[in-house]
């Protein structure tokens, strides 16, 4: 590419242009961050340099988009909560959607008396199941200075980079991790009891995982995979959190789209569970779950 002006900001936005149709412009902006280390607002108000290896670097950065490899896993970042976390394609890519469980525990701790102490949160324990990257227990421990987190994942290589991450914000001495399968993570610490538990499983149905976006396949099919109606791990959680939660403790669950009647019936039929709310996302999809230990 030859450059047509002395205006560098001009040639930024015809890199931001170029592949218009293909990507979306914060996708666009995403890579271009990465191309040059700098912060999304820098784009527009600093002078970049374009020259014919810039150009070929981009390219590459969009094959690889365009081959189906999600920009954060390309980046190696993803935001969430205002935070940055590093991401792999050992970990599950971190949805704004997610953000609704966080939102929902820092409103349940803000309205407890502790606030009448001047303390913004109470001080909680919170069990953090996939933790995957570490976004919710990363950031209920930045948000609540209070809380003390246990987060566990399957994935050693998730937990790996969830333990980064919790370095990154500089919250690794208030997040204990564990790796193993839900609750037999907690071998070491079985008589600990919490008043939150919160959950992001994998809810996708078995049939259903072949025709997932591409994008969405290249991440961890441990994440994803619920099994063969995509509650497998709701029965799990049912089943077994009572023996770690603090009488009248809650749990928070993200669900997937039309699981609301089959996780609340899950829940129900224990008759220790008392189905609190549904919230929804921004697109008025049923999202998630509070659930209270009676």
């Amino acid at each position: 590419m030859k450059l047509k002006t002395a205006d560098y900001k001009r040639d930024i936005f015809y890199l931001m242009n170029k592949y218009s149709g293909a990507i979306s412009r914060v996708e666009a902006e995403m890579l271009l961050e990465y191309l040059f280390n700098c912060a999304r607002s820098e784009l527009y108000i600093k002078d970049f340099g374009i020259n014919d290896t810039i150009e070929e670097l981009y390219d590459l950065l969009i094959e690889r988009r365009l081959g189906g490899e999600p920009v954060q896993y390309i980046t190696g970042h993803a935001e969430f909560m205002g935070l940055d976390f590093i991401v792999t394609k050992d970990t599950l890519i971190p949805r704004p959607e997610t953000e609704i469980l966080v939102n929902e525990i820092l409103a349940l701790c803000s309205t407890c008396p502790e606030r009448s102490r001047g303390m913004r949160y109470a001080p909680v324990r919170v069990l953090d199941l996939c933790t995957g990257s570490g976004n919710i227990a990363v950031s209920l421990a930045k948000l609540m200075p209070q809380a003390e987190i246990t987060a566990t994942d399957i994935s050693e290589a998730a937990l790996k980079i969830a333990e980064k991450n919790a370095e990154r914000h500089d919250v690794s001495n208030r997040i204990k991790f564990y790796k193993g399968n839900a609750f037999n993570a907690l071998v070491f610490d079985i008589n600990t009891k919490f008043d939150i538990i919160v959950c992001n499983p994998p809810y996708i149905k078995d049939e259903e995982l072949p025709f997932l976006q591409k994008e969405v396949t290249r991440e961890p099919a441990v994440a994803l995979n619920g099994g063969k109606d995509g509650l497998g791990f709701y029965r799990v959680i049912a089943k077994e959190a009572h023996r770690y939660l603090e009488k009248g403790g809650s749990v928070l669950l993200e669900m997937g789209f039309g699981q609301k009647q089959a996780v609340e019936d899950i829940f129900s039929s224990s008759n220790i569970f008392e189905i609190y709310k549904v919230i929804r996302d921004f697109s008025g999809i049923e999202r998630a779950v509070w659930i209270n230990l009676l």
